[in-house]
């Protein structure tokens, strides 16, 4: 199927029946017509969702088929009716939002302009290859203001009830004065500073993808900051040689996330 995304959606809207659809996510809007309204696209949104003091936020989970305690990015799956509303980019982007809400209760379903795209297709040939996959990211900077003070009212009632039962306010593993309204999925939350470490936590989320994008996005931003001193030419020839050690960088620091998870 090339490049296509595999969907498990309902043959119909009053249906039960699950059944296989194939999409080319490069195509434009207009194709997406087809998609059910139901079920998962195919496509998953995560956030790097950073604080300017306490790092990278990973949340907590516990699952025997990954082996016991983990760590998570926010996001999850793009519902089918996201995708076919909005479009690639807009979708994606409305469902980073709802599963942030969900997984944490941090609300900008509203203020969408806070979630930036991450251009994958600009990190070499793997950025490009998690691009095809159906992997979409985005950046949002938080600050205290972020910090979930109750829990809101959805969670004890009204059209959210029935489907985000929440547990209780948490605070961090790593003891930041920060708290989330966590969803029964997590068992709580911590920041990292260190990118290598936040890989080494995540190993285990999305088959590893998850620290593969967070070392190609830090190593990429690292590498702009480097640039941001150099004239045009200096700058336009190290570029290439920039996002040539982009990968090698990745699979180095994969290797050793392995080694020290053994």
């Amino acid at each position: 199927m090339g490049n296509c995304l595999r969907l498990l959606c309902f043959k119909d809207n009053s249906s039960t029946d699950l059944e296989e659809k194939f999409i080319d996510p490069r195509s434009d809007a207009s194709s997406l017509a087809s998609v059910p309204r139901k079920g998962r696209s195919g496509m998953r949104a995560f956030i790097f969702v950073s604080h300017a003091t306490y790092g990278l936020l990973l949340l907590e989970a516990h699952k025997k088929r990954k082996g016991g305690r983990h760590f998570q990015l926010p996001g999850g799956h793009v519902d089918a009716y996201e995708l076919n509303q909005y479009g690639d980019a807009e979708g994606s982007r409305v469902a980073a939002a709802r599963e942030l809400w969900e997984e944490t209760g941090m609300d900008f379903r509203d203020r969408l302009y806070r979630l930036s795209p991450v251009d994958l297709n600009s990190m070499g040939p793997r950025g490009r290859e998690l691009q095809d996959s159906g992997r979409r990211y985005f950046t949002l900077d938080i600050s205290n203001l972020d910090s979930v003070d109750d829990i809101p009212a959805q969670a004890v009632g009204g059209v959210d009830g029935a489907t985000i039962r929440r547990l209780r306010l948490a605070t961090p593993l790593s003891m930041e004065n920060f708290r989330l309204c966590l969803s029964t999925e997590h068992t709580g939350f911590k920041f990292q500073r260190s990118t290598r470490l936040a890989a080494r936590d995540l190993a285990k989320h999305s088959g590893g993808t998850s620290s593969e994008a967070v070392l190609m996005c830090m190593s990429r931003d690292a590498s702009t900051s480097q640039h941001s001193g150099m004239s045009a030419d200096e700058s336009g020839q190290d570029t290439s040689q920039a996002q040539r050690g982009q990968d090698t960088l990745a699979q180095g620091a994969l290797r050793e996330t392995a080694r020290a998870a053994e």
